[in-house]
Formats: structure tokens, sequence, C-alpha cells
């Protein structure tokens, strides 16, 4: 297998090296672009997803203010990213296999981020689990900022051991074919972030986020979306292209159970 965006969380199981790996927000939209290019190239080797003539690979759920995209450097471009996205109109990228689920936990009064679009460039495990121990510190971090109680991933089944035994996720959702990944299998993952971290002892990710705050202020100046940085942009292209989505358009809470119904049709 290739070393793609998914395939190195597999290699981070086998390390035992977290050695600290730099990571910001992204706060423009040249950053943006980086990241979700990197995330297109390594979704399109490993066969997760078509090729587009935009080079980008994003989820609507994953654009605007409520988003947060990380990244760390390597050498003058992007080597690691992730993307936050809070619950939101556009609603999640996993309520596209997800609803029920999603909207049980939603009606019990828990709030919602998906971390997604997950890509690693290098190809060394020991740098591969520093990357991502570093880009989970900042999620953690954002959900606890923004009084988030539950963070919730979709992750191939082979890899959920990792995020059971490193960050104490549980399975929220049994496993399916995921149509935004070209029907690959997916499940469900959510962390009780608020929980596990009230307890006395900690899964080793949790507790490499105690023990290493991120500030909000860091999260401050994070890349807004607005419609006039977004105009004629590839993101902009690809959301026309792909969703038939214009990325300066509003979307209302009531079309929300629509439009992740329509986007779960376009697999």
């Amino acid at each position: 297998m290739p070393n793609t965006a998914i395939d190195f969380t597999a290699r981070a199981v086998r390390s035992s090296d977290s050695r600290e790996a730099t990571c910001s927000c992204a706060t423009s939209l040249e950053q943006v672009q980086a990241a979700w290019q990197l995330v297109y190239e390594r979704y399109a080797e490993m066969g997760l997803i078509n090729p587009n003539p935009f080079g980008i690979h994003a989820v609507p759920g994953a654009v605007g203010k409520h988003a947060c995209v990380i990244w760390g450097p390597d050498g003058s471009g992007v080597g690691h990213t992730m993307t936050l996205f809070r619950d939101n109109p556009m609603g999640l990228a996993l309520d596209s296999v997800y609803a029920q689920e999603l909207d049980a936990l939603r009606q019990a009064g828990r709030r919602l981020l998906e971390v997604g679009m997950l890509a690693d460039r290098r190809e060394s495990a020991a740098r591969g689990i520093g990357a991502l121990f570093s880009m989970m510190r900042w999620a953690i971090h954002y959900g606890l900022h923004t009084e988030l109680t539950d963070i919730v991933i979709g992750v191939h089944p082979r890899h959920a051991a990792f995020y059971v035994r490193c960050y104490g996720f549980e399975e929220f959702a049994a496993p399916t074919d995921y149509p935004l990944v070209r029907n690959n299998p997916v499940v469900g993952l959510r962390l009780r972030l608020r929980e596990m971290l009230a307890n006395d002892v900690l899964p080793r990710g949790l507790t490499d986020a105690r023990d290493n705050p991120i500030p909000a202020s860091a999260f401050r100046d994070r890349f807004a979306f607005e419609p006039a940085q977004m105009r004629g942009s590839l993101i902009a292209g690809f959301l026309k292209d792909r969703y038939s989505i214009d990325s300066g358009r509003v979307v209302a809470p009531s079309e929300a159970a629509c439009e992740v119904a329509r986007l779960a049709q376009l697999g």
C-alpha cells in the first residue's frame, strides 16, 4: 500500500516514537488550498476519490467559519494536515452514512466536532506518529475552546484500534461502506472529550494533549472562508463542479437535512 493519507495511522500503531511535529492553523486561502491539495494527492493515490481538474479534495461541511484547517510544514510545502469542523447547517460528512446515530447524539445534547481529511506527505513512521499526535492535540483543544462535547471520526476498521487505545475513542456506529471515499469501509468512532479528560489516568494521546495545551488565541486568526475570499478559488471551483454548491451561498438550517441527503446520493 502506498504512503497515503490513511495508511500512516497504521504505521503509527507500530511506532513508539512521538517526537514533536510543528502544526498551526491555516490562516490564508493559499495554506488551505495547499493542505487540501495534499489530501487530494494522497486520497487519489489510494483510490479513494476520482480525479478532478482542480486537484483539491474537500467536503462541503468543512467549508465555513466553523472549520479549522491544521497543517504542518515539510520543507517549503505542507507536510501533514487534518481538517476540524464543528456541527453546522450543512451537517457533518459522516451524516452521509451515520445520520441516525449522529442525530441521536445531537438530541441527547451532545455538541459534535468531526475530524477528517487527514494526510501526511512523509514516509517515516516515526515522523508520522509525531504529526498525528500534534494534529490531534490541536483537534482536542479546538473542541475544548469551542465548548464541544464529542469528537467524531470515520476511519477504516483496521485503524480503529489505534484511536481506541491512544485516545479513548469508542465505536458509535457499525462499519459500513462510505460513498464519499468510493464505498471503502468506514467505522464511526466518538471521543467523549470532557468525560475522558476528567479521568485521573488517561490514554497516551489524551495525556499528550492535557500536558501540552494550545491557547484559544492560536485559533483566532484561522481562515474564515468568507465569500469574498473564496471567489475564483480552486475550492470554489471544486465545490461548484462536484456538489453544485456556490461557496458564497449561506445554507439555511431548514435546508440542511435535504442538502446532506443529496450529498450522500452523489457518493
